[in-house]
């Protein structure tokens, strides 16, 4: 009997949970190089804003995987891997040894979800989860600012955005990004209540770890001493966002 490799396959994925992941994942829309035209979803009531804020933590595990764990601070709790980071710049000579190094890699970064629909998609429309950092979002809020604009979200007079994503070296820079200039209904409106019912729960995903499962990871970050980590204030955090420019 011969065996059925597809099968196995599957259940592999299964076991694996690569399948879950990628499933997972297939829900965000991932920016390609040029223009990326998107409608800008509202959220489904007035208790909750359109967007989920957040700030993640890289860090790299013992078995080499990277692990994204959400900043606490946001939620205004004590953040261990916040005191690390802090910690590690304190035990830093030059902004290039390994503490440095370190301390660069677990930084809290700024991350913002929201519910788009691609405009320029051959595939059907379906509501994707656009991840972007600080630079996308504040020019996201600077034109919903501007009386000119206004809610781009709003399903009736809202406005299509371009995001426009040009890579310089390694890195993608996105200023080039603004609104349509001309205000137009997001859809039909067989198309508006389909999207508005698989709206992702965005505010979902900004999900907590326990706080001694992330203490234990954040004391792995940094060498062993006889005292614990202290936490560090604003004039701290100041004084070391100083010294990561460049």
């Amino acid at each position: 009997m011969a065996i059925d490799l597809e099968a196995l396959r599957k259940k592999h994925e299964e076991l694996s949970g690569n399948k879950s992941d990628q499933t997972f994942l297939n829900n965000f829309l991932r920016l390609e190089d040029g223009t990326n035209l998107v409608r800008i979803l509202p959220w489904k009531d007035d208790e909750k804003e359109f967007y989920a804020e957040t700030k993640i933590h890289r860090v790299e595990m013992s078995d080499g995987n990277v692990r994204n764990f959400h900043c606490r601070k946001v939620h205004n709790e004590a953040c261990p891997l916040c005191d690390a980071y802090f910690k590690l710049w304190k035990m830093s000579s030059d902004k290039d040894d390994e503490f440095a190094n370190k301390a660069r890699q677990i930084k809290p970064r700024e991350r913002y979800y929201m519910n788009v629909v691609v405009r320029d998609s051959e595939e059907d429309q379906k509501v994707k989860i656009l991840s972007v950092g600080q630079i996308i979002f504040k020019k996201v809020i600077s034109t919903m600012l501007d009386e000119d604009f206004g809610d781009i979200t709003d399903l009736q007079t809202g406005h299509d955005y371009k995001i426009i994503k040009v890579m310089d070296g390694p890195w993608p820079k996105y200023d080039q990004s603004q609104p349509r200039p001309k205000a137009e209904p997001a859809g039909s409106n067989q198309d508006i209540s389909a999207w508005m019912e698989s709206l992702h729960d965005i505010h979902e995903l900004v999900k907590l770890e326990e706080y001694d499962a992330v203490k234990e990871v954040a004391e792995g970050m940094v060498p062993s001493e006889d005292r614990p980590m202290e936490s560090s204030g604003e004039e701290e955090d100041n004084e070391y966002l100083k010294n990561l420019k460049g």
